[in-house]
């Protein structure tokens, strides 16, 4: 494909050079360049790309498309197009690079706060159940069905996406489910994609450090809807979850606009599929739930009114694409789980550890309420911290729900990036009354879900928050390996 196939549609504001050429790669990381590259280059918030330049030119690169036009003379066999923002003109660009993989696939994106992760697996379990082969992509690995690798962040930049989305295509895959997160949605990354479904799970405090405000939050997260395929009768539709007050509120702006599948934990009367009752254990969730006027039981391994929403968000969507109810309500049965969440661990004398990704002041909540109510006696011993170079608002928040519901708390270190846990601790101590003796501080976290589990009584229950799936610790730019699934499993070995 040559250059001047991708350029109808950019806007460029200046062109120098031929574009009577053939693209080889398109890549954004000098050190990705090959001889035929076209090189993206933007200005980061932590590093610019136009320093780049020059390097990606000696590797090879024969064209670059920028913001800013280079000062110093450029070499007449490359070619520089200048565009506003090249970082959501990369996606653009990709997409028909890679021949529109999106639209030759179904493609279902799930946004909000919290339950992305979930919502995102059980889609693909239903998916597959159905027959229907399925990529994933999202914040714990990039699945294209023929390889699967870590995810380096919840929604990639717009030419891996773009590349991942053709290996699926390749792969014979019908569709793909997407978790797509605000910065995502606010640098561009999606450009390009065209989604058949949008699923909304909630919206609450989080990445106020990059958004700044709740409202430029919840709009980056509304931005979601333009990319949603709504042009053809049928073709595309949205899932809502209207026990959220801000999507509740987006319901009706919809209403009539789009395919709308409105969902309801709480049983709320607007919804068409709605929880009419709920009950639990510490082994499974039967819920009672109405659609169209007809009753339906849904038994599900997942505990906790937020996986009755992310059940119902999921079952929403296969909805719109056609799948019949209750064909999709009897694969939730054997729904295998989410890693590092609400995953459980069990010793032998009854003492049950649980690990999750909760790391917000709302998911931390819902966690500790689920705990809450599948405990019939004994304590609820909780391990958390809050992460640093991150939004230190939410720190004396967590720390107080946390010492608010929790029978015992051990706070600790959860990844202190470039700032020390003593000055997170700091932060987090505003949230509660530091002298309690119901609470301890150790800032090493193996120690942490040492001491929890050490200390546990057989009816208690362990839960370890903040990191989940995670392998590794992150402190003062340093990756170390760390897996809160393998220290809750050596230490309650120990105990056995």
């Amino acid at each position: 494909m040559k250059l001047s196939d991708v350029l109808s549609d950019l806007e460029p504001l200046a062109i120098k050079g031929s574009i009577d050429w053939e693209i080889n790669t398109i890549v954004y990381d000098s050190r990705k360049v090959v001889e035929g590259s076209l090189f993206f280059a933007w200005k980061g918030q932590k590093t610019d790309g136009h320093r780049y330049i020059v390097e990606a030119i000696e590797r090879g690169a024969r064209g670059v498309i920028c913001s800013e036009m280079p000062a110093w003379q450029t070499s007449k066999e490359t070619t520089f197009v200048q565009v506003k923002d090249p970082r959501r003109v990369l996606g653009k660009v990709a997409s028909v690079f890679y021949g529109d993989p999106s639209s030759h696939l179904s493609v279902i994106g799930i946004t909000g706060t919290n339950g992305k992760t979930t919502t995102s697996f059980l889609m693909r379990h239903l998916l597959a159940t159905q027959g229907w082969k399925t990529g994933l992509i999202g914040t714990i690995y990039y699945d294209t069905t023929v390889d699967r690798i870590p995810a380096s962040r919840t929604s990639p930049e717009g030419s891996d996406l773009q590349q991942l989305l053709f290996q699926m295509l390749k792969a014979n895959c019908q569709a793909a489910v997407m978790e797509v997160s605000s910065h995502a949605l606010e640098q561009g990354r999606i450009e390009g994609t065209e989604f058949r479904i949008g699923i909304f799970t909630n919206l609450t405090q989080d990445h106020l450090d990059y958004h700044q405000t709740m409202e430029a939050y919840r709009q980056s997260k509304e931005k979601f809807i333009s990319y949603i395929r709504t042009r053809k009768e049928g073709e595309g539709g949205v899932v809502l979850n209207i026990d959220d007050p801000q999507w509740s509120a987006l319901a009706e702006k919809l209403k009539g606009r789009v395919n709308m599948v409105t969902v309801s934990a709480q049983g709320k009367p607007a919804a068409k599929l709605k929880a009419r009752s709920i009950k639990y254990d510490r082994l499974q969730t039967v819920i009672l739930a109405e659609w169209a006027g007809q009753l339906y039981q849904l038994n599900s391994p997942l505990l906790g009114r937020f996986n009755v929403e992310n059940l119902l968000l999921s079952l929403g969507g296969t909805l719109l694409l056609g799948i019949p109810l209750e064909a999709a309500i009897r694969a939730l049965a054997s729904f295998p789980g989410v890693p590092g969440r609400m995953e459980r661990f069990y010793a032998k004398d009854g003492l049950l550890a649980i690990v999750d990704y909760a790391h917000s002041e709302d998911a931390l909540l819902k966690v500790v309420l689920t705990l809450r109510e599948i405990q019939s006696s004994g304590r609820i011993i909780l391990v958390v911290g809050c992460g640093g170079d991150r939004d230190r608002t939410k720190r004396p928040k967590m720390a107080k729900v946390a010492s608010d519901y929790a029978d015992l708390v051990i706070f600790t270190s959860d990844n202190p990036r470039s700032e020390s846990p003593e000055r997170i601790f700091e932060d987090m101590k505003r949230g509660v009354d530091s002298s309690s003796k119901r609470i301890y501080w150790i800032v090493d976290r193996k120690e942490a879900i040492r001491k929890a589990i050490q200390i546990a009584n057989p009816g208690d229950i362990v839960c370890v928050a903040g990191k989940g799936h995670e392998t590794y610790q992150e402190i003062d730019g340093v990756f170390y390996p760390f897996d809160d699934r393998l220290v809750v499993r050596e230490c309650l070995l120990l105990r056995d």
